[in-house]
């Protein structure tokens, strides 16, 4: 039996825009927030932490819970549960790892984000700001 993958990720603000993680897959690129999936016996907090040293060699504190989505691919093969989180800098300086997949990190304007390629698409939430409460965006598979 197959089970759902869990992944945070965090919203990283500098001067109004968020910082995203360029990846490149099959010749499509696209951008995500920074994080990954929650290794057994990890909390969120640990995770997400993890996450970020290792996509952009940034310490970040972890905020509150922000947005949570899923995505159900209609095939059956994936099911990914989003928590997002707000983060603040803490130290390091953007530095991305040796992954092939991995191709850039930078922020964006949350104004232009139509502009681009996001998943989980939460462009509306990311663009809105409105991070007072836990918005629920419910199944978002693109």
């Amino acid at each position: 039996m197959k089970e759902p993958r869990i992944r945070v990720s965090g919203i990283l603000e500098n001067n109004g825009e968020i910082l995203f993680v360029k990846h490149r897959k099959n010749n499509k690129e696209y951008y995500l927030l920074p994080g990954g999936g929650v290794d057994f016996g990890e909390t969120f907090e640990v995770a997400l932490k993890r996450e970020f040293l290792e996509e952009v060699n940034l310490e970040v504190e972890v905020d509150k819970m922000c947005i949570i989505s899923e995505g159900v691919d209609p095939t059956g093969e994936k099911h990914i549960i989003n928590f997002v989180f707000i983060v603040k800098y803490k130290s390091g300086v953007l530095k991305l790892p040796n992954e092939e997949r991995i191709v850039g990190a930078e922020y964006l304007n949350r104004d232009e984000l139509d502009n681009y390629t996001i998943y989980p698409n939460m462009k509306n939430q990311l663009k809105n700001g409105d991070f007072n409460k836990i918005n629920y965006i419910g199944n978002i598979w693109e």
